[in-house]
């Protein structure tokens, strides 16, 4: 792969990584809070600017999965194989890991005051394995589980794809937008299906089996001004959208995702005093997506044990707890790349 683009792409998932610990550092008790400064910046930063980052994260893998791919027995083989370690065994431990770490959490009186709902203990044993491998306490988990049912149906992406060509691009943003649409009328659930997790892995795959040029050099600087300007107003819509019941939400959301994700991409190009820079943190950024909750979400609880809750606290602590979270993850993510490589690499999957 070209060397700059594949610093890129690591550079641009460290960014995203951060996007992901900010959309989690939404605090405000309901989506419909009483209009302030703090539910308008947080709807506008969380429910909008931030959007992107998991949609680009399942792009990158669709990509990556069919960069150079040729579909051969052994080469089929290999991808599942590398997958199966990339991420089904990262999150077997990471989930269970969890599971255990907020399980002692809550046998410790002070630790047990920070959940107002249900405990492990109270668990059936039906509850325990979902709440652990099928929609895991640590939600962000979700995005594995999802992505690693996308690897699944990469040969049927790879056929739709080459039968298609080029115009696989368009027919997966328009299919990705029917259920949103159909919103408006009610919805037709069945369309759940075809939202981002699948057709942004199956965008991000066309890049790849159609040889796409990831550097877009035919697109001008005033082209990505307006595609950053619908981005932006996409980004107002959908947080003022929070404080109604249209069913306007997810249609929303389709369009900051849709022009989101290539202004940030080719706005990147534009940043001179970052497109050629190697950061040396982006080998932490799937340690910090792996680890930042439940730490995270502790830690706003305990903000709001000491500190009184206020429009005022509320907004500090959605800016300073992802700092905060960021730091701690380097922190441990060094020591244990230092003192434990090999586990490391197992719970980062080799990354």
């Amino acid at each position: 792969m070209d060397k700059y683009i594949s610093n890129k792409i690591k550079n641009v998932s460290l960014f995203m990584t951060f996007f992901v610990v900010l959309l989690h550092s939404n605090n405000l008790e309901s989506a419909k809070d009483v209009i302030s400064a703090n539910s308008i910046i947080q709807n506008f930063i969380g429910q909008g600017i931030v959007r992107i980052a998991v949609p680009v994260f399942f792009l990158i893998s669709g990509y990556l999965f069919f960069y150079n791919f040729t579909p051969t027995m052994e080469k089929w083989k290999y991808k599942f194989k590398s997958r199966f370690h990339s991420l089904f065994i990262p999150y077997v431990i990471w989930c269970t890991g969890w599971l255990v770490i907020l399980y002692l959490v809550e046998l410790v009186p002070a630790g047990r005051a920070l959940f107002s709902d249900r405990i492990i203990t109270d668990y059936t044993l039906k509850e325990l394995f979902v709440n652990t491998y099928v929609y895991p306490l640590p939600y962000q988990f979700w995005y594995i589980r999802s992505l690693m049912l996308d690897v699944l149906l990469t040969p049927v992406f790879y056929y739709i794809i080459k039968s298609l060509g080029k115009k696989s691009l368009p027919v997966f943003v328009v299919i990705w937008f029917l259920y949103p649409i159909s919103e408006m009328f009610g919805g037709v659930w069945i369309l759940q299906i075809f939202n981002y997790p699948f057709m942004l892995f199956g965008i991000g795959a066309a890049l790849a089996i159609n040889k796409v040029d990831l550097r877009f050099k035919s697109v001008t600087e005033n082209q990505v001004v307006v595609i950053g300007i619908i981005y932006i107003l996409a980004c107002a819509v959908r947080a003022a959208l929070m404080y109604t019941d249209l069913p306007l939400l997810d249609l929303a959301e389709n369009v900051v995702i849709l022009f989101g994700v290539p202004f940030m991409w080719l706005l990147y190009d534009r940043m001179d005093n970052i497109k050629n820079k190697k950061f040396k943190m982006a080998k932490y950024g799937i340690f910090i997506y792996f680890f930042h909750i439940p730490f995270q979400s502790i830690l706003k609880k305990i903000w709001f044990k000491v500190m009184p809750m206020s429009n005022m606290s509320s907004l500090i602590i959605f800016f300073v707890a992802p700092v905060i979270t960021i730091t701690v993850c380097v922190l441990v993510a060094m020591f244990l790349r230092r003192f434990m490589y090999r586990f490391y690499e197992i719970l980062t999957g080799g990354r």
